[in-house]
């Protein structure tokens, strides 16, 4: 599992190795839970063509390597993310701050709530499944009722010593 920042700013060549430009966002189906698509930020100023659809991707490494661009329209995550998160009493959980994807099929399995600084160091952040959850126009509604929280565990660093 692989979260979506780890897409951004990754440099996309087609298959005769020219730049394309850079990733700047993910198209998503909210709904499915799949990503759709990759928005790529182009150096031609006037070109329509900016978005890479998965079956177009040849292959996901340091780089990402593609066939072809086509024109790119839908819900990119940069709308989703910053979303207020409400249940079904009205409570907020928190807001979107990122999703984590399965690396294998590109599917979208969770979203990171975060709940701001302070309860964050507390508590962690939490992950709620997408198939608990429904997109409106103003916020999420969370329809689940478990979820997952993630805690910052500070690491023990291990000195080592040269003896002479």
């Amino acid at each position: 599992m692989i979260r979506s920042k780890e897409f951004l700013l990754k440099n996309v060549y087609d298959i005769r190795g020219k730049k394309l430009g850079v990733v700047e966002d993910l198209y998503i189906d909210f709904f499915k839970g799949i990503i759709i698509g990759l928005k790529i930020s182009t150096h031609a100023f006037f070109s329509k063509k900016n978005c890479v659809f998965i079956d177009d991707i040849i292959s996901i490494d340091k780089e990402i390597l593609v066939k072809e661009l086509k024109e790119g329209t839908g819900l990119r995550l940069q709308e989703v993310k910053g979303m207020d998160i409400i249940d079904l009493n009205g409570n907020l959980k928190g807001v979107v701050e990122d999703c984590i994807i399965d690396e294998v099929g590109l599917t979208i399995k969770g979203l990171v709530v975060s709940t701001g600084l302070i309860e964050r160091l507390l508590k962690g952040k939490e992950v709620i499944l997408i198939n608990e959850c429904i997109l409106g126009e103003d916020y999420v509604l969370y329809v689940g009722n478990k979820n997952v929280t993630l805690k910052s565990m500070p690491r023990k660093e291990e000195k080592n010593e040269v003896s002479n």
